[in-house]
């Protein structure tokens, strides 16, 4: 459906132009990135306006009225209308123009920071040999951070490797078999083996080799052409995640937004005086606890002690969004709306337990009354109010 609606926004009727019997429109994915991405946010801003106008006209035209009938049915209307607007609201947030953006200096994939843009750059800081006109994006990552093959479900992805003498140290080249005409290498790798991988499965690992210090460099190309394009968020985000972005992923890094602002005011250092609860979301010790295991051990490849990951903002978020992750897209799957799955969310990471989110009873701290919580069903409520106001004002900026 997106490659339909970005061929009508192409080929739209323009009485004052001839086109030719024999031209055929591009598909969506044959487009440049930056293109994709303007057409995206134009069709965003048709349907704003389409929304609007609608809103006016069912106004106008179903006032209410003398006759309770008449009445009746433009409630009736109304309702129906605004059902409309949900489902589309929907659909667009599944498919976000955000996630067709290039991507950026400054920006925060999937917990790395971009170092580094596209295009040319100044080269004053850089390593010796850093080019100045930059053919991918640099993430700060440390050694031996997963890359995942990207694509659909049951596909394969063919990578070959090789070393760059010129700088780029160990380098994978990606060919998705979901995406036949593009192709992406990740230089500067610690570990590489050519192959064929399912989509999801860890294909290399980042390193230090060539120039720099450890980073990732992802190149995005055309498969034809063999012309490097701005890489654009979804595959990196893909690639880093092994799961294909979707607005879960919005909701995700809001969600983990409004139990930081909860917990702790977004304070990464604070440890609370009863629990001993730790960091930004205020995260258990014994759920770091164990060589080899725990919710550190699970997103991160690695063990950290309490000292460690209070000193590690980076680390805590991207445990918190695996966690996080895991427990949503549990509650959606078992067929709860996604209101109802972030209060149920919001009462696992709580309690433990999804289905005391309704439940009333005050907390207390190994039961004495003079260390008061919220009870579960506060807590879950202003969760979700805090997601409300924290889209609220994503969708305002």
């Amino acid at each position: 459906m997106l490659h339909l609606a970005a061929k009508q926004l192409l080929t739209g009727d323009r009485t004052q132009t001839q086109i030719s019997a024999d031209a055929i429109a591009p598909a969506f994915d044959e487009l440049s990135p930056d293109l994709r991405y303007k057409l995206l946010q134009r069709r965003a801003v048709k349907g704003w306006l389409f929304n609007s106008v609608l809103y006016l006209a069912t106004a106008v035209l179903l006032a209410p009225v003398a006759v309770p009938q008449l009445n009746a049915a433009a409630d009736g209307t109304i309702s129906q209308v605004r059902g409309l607007k949900q489902k589309a609201d929907t659909v667009a947030e599944f498919i976000s123009p955000d996630f067709a953006a290039p991507v950026q200096k400054g920006e925060n994939i999937a917990g790395h920071t971009v170092t580094s843009g596209y295009g040319f750059r100044d080269t004053a800081n850089l390593p010796e040999g850093a080019s100045a006109d930059h053919k991918g994006v640099d993430l700060a990552t440390e050694i031996g951070t997963p890359i995942k093959a990207i694509g659909a479900k049951g596909s394969k992805t063919k990578v070959r490797c090789w070393t760059d003498s010129k700088g780029g140290g160990n380098v994978a080249e990606m060919e998705p078999q979901s995406f036949p005409n593009l192709k992406f290498q990740a230089l500067h790798l610690s570990e590489c083996k050519t192959g064929i991988y399912n989509a999801g499965e860890t294909i290399v690992l980042s390193g230090d080799t060539g120039i720099g210090a450890p980073h990732l460099d992802w190149r995005q190309r055309d498969k034809t052409t063999g012309k490097h394009q701005h890489p654009q968020k979804s595959y990196l985000l893909w690639a880093l995640t092994g799961r294909e972005p979707n607005a879960n992923f919005t909701r995700i890094d809001i969600l983990r937004n409004a139990i930081i602002t909860q917990e702790s005011a977004g304070d990464a250092a604070i440890v609370n005086r009863d629990s001993s609860a730790l960091g930004l979301a205020q995260i258990l010790p014994e759920n770091l606890a164990g060589a080899g295991k725990g919710w550190d051990f699970e997103a991160l490849g690695k063990d950290l002690t309490p000292d460690e990951f209070l000193a590690d903002p980076d680390a805590q978020t991207k445990i918190i969004n695996h966690q996080l992750s895991n427990i949503y897209e549990t509650q959606l799957k078992d067929g709860h709306s996604a209101d109802e799955a972030t209060r149920r969310t919001a009462a696992v990471w709580y309690s433990g337990n999804a289905d005391l989110a309704n439940d009333t009873k005050p907390q207390h701290w190994n039961g004495d009354p003079a260390k008061d919580y919220p009870s579960i069903k506060d807590y879950s409520d202003q969760v979700l109010n805090r997601v409300h106001e924290l889209r609220k004002t994503q969708i305002n900026d």
